[in-house]
């Protein structure tokens, strides 16, 4: 007779009567004091331990997406904690804001940058990114609202990757990609933390369907500093202030018709 087929399968962890076991790693035996979070990250994102930088890279990567002010994820996190909800559901609420505008372009980035050192194999990458640059009207991945003259958290993470030992074709191409954008509008269009994070997690072998666990991931920790702050320092029911508000719907009318 053919085993029944379990309900749940994972590869990923197992608790058990002693304890927890992760990719094969007993918790409190092989793990706890022994490794940072970016290794523990790297092990349940890739099933492995890291064997180089990797954890440092990941730590850096962490610490340039804790925290952005006031953006729009603190923001929802503010308003839904001054309701009075149990923190949770605001940080969930702040979480849910990352998408293909804020905070989630890196996925897509790392989708198009993996594809894009495929395709160009044997190529000049410098030419590549031209031909591309001119092909599209929109990159995301470059350029920050916040950062007119540049988000200054992609150079800096490039530069860790490389003295790291990280650095590969997808940071290759990302810088590539920038010199081509700048040229083209001669704007500061360098690449920003989506991109950076997209083309190093690339670098390091990650699937680009995790790419949005290196901004959430440590985001929820900045979140959770934002909606505390909101209950112990402001009075709740934030507001937008009502001079900031204009209707402009139609102007007051009267019924005089009978019953609806």
């Amino acid at each position: 007779m053919a085993e029944q087929r379990k309900y749940w399968k994972t590869s990923i962890a197992e608790a058990t009567d002693e304890g927890m076991i992760i990719r094969g790693y007993d918790v409190l035996e092989d793990l706890v004091g022994k490794i940072d979070f970016g290794a523990l990250v790297y092990l349940l994102y890739k099933g492995e331990l890291p064997q180089g930088n990797e954890s440092k890279m990941i730590n850096a990567l962490f610490i340039c997406s804790a925290e952005h002010g006031i953006s729009p994820s603190s923001t929802v996190t503010r308003f839904v904690q001054a309701a009075g909800v149990p923190i949770q559901c605001a940080i969930a609420a702040g979480a849910m804001m990352f998408g293909d505008v804020h905070g989630g372009a890196g996925q897509e980035f790392s989708r198009l940058i993996q594809q894009l050192v495929a395709d160009s194999a044997g190529k000049d990458f410098d030419q590549v990114a031209h031909q591309f640059v001119r092909a599209h009207k929109r990159i995301d991945g470059y350029g920050h609202p916040q950062h007119p003259s540049g988000d200054p958290r992609g150079k800096v993470l490039f530069d860790l990757a490389q003295r790291y030992g990280l650095a590969g074709e997808h940071i290759r191409m990302a810088r590539a990609i920038e010199r081509a954008l700048v040229e083209k509008t001669g704007r500061p269009l360098l690449a920003n933390i989506d991109a950076a994070i997209g083309a190093i997690i690339s670098d390091m072998g990650f699937d680009w369907r995790v790419a949005r666990a290196f901004i959430v991931v440590p985001r929820t920790a900045g979140l959770f500093a934002h909606a505390a702050e909101e209950q112990v320092r402001e009075p709740g029911w934030r507001q937008i202030t009502l001079d900031q508000i204009e209707y402009d719907g139609p102007a007051r009318r009267t019924h005089t018709g009978g019953a609806l």
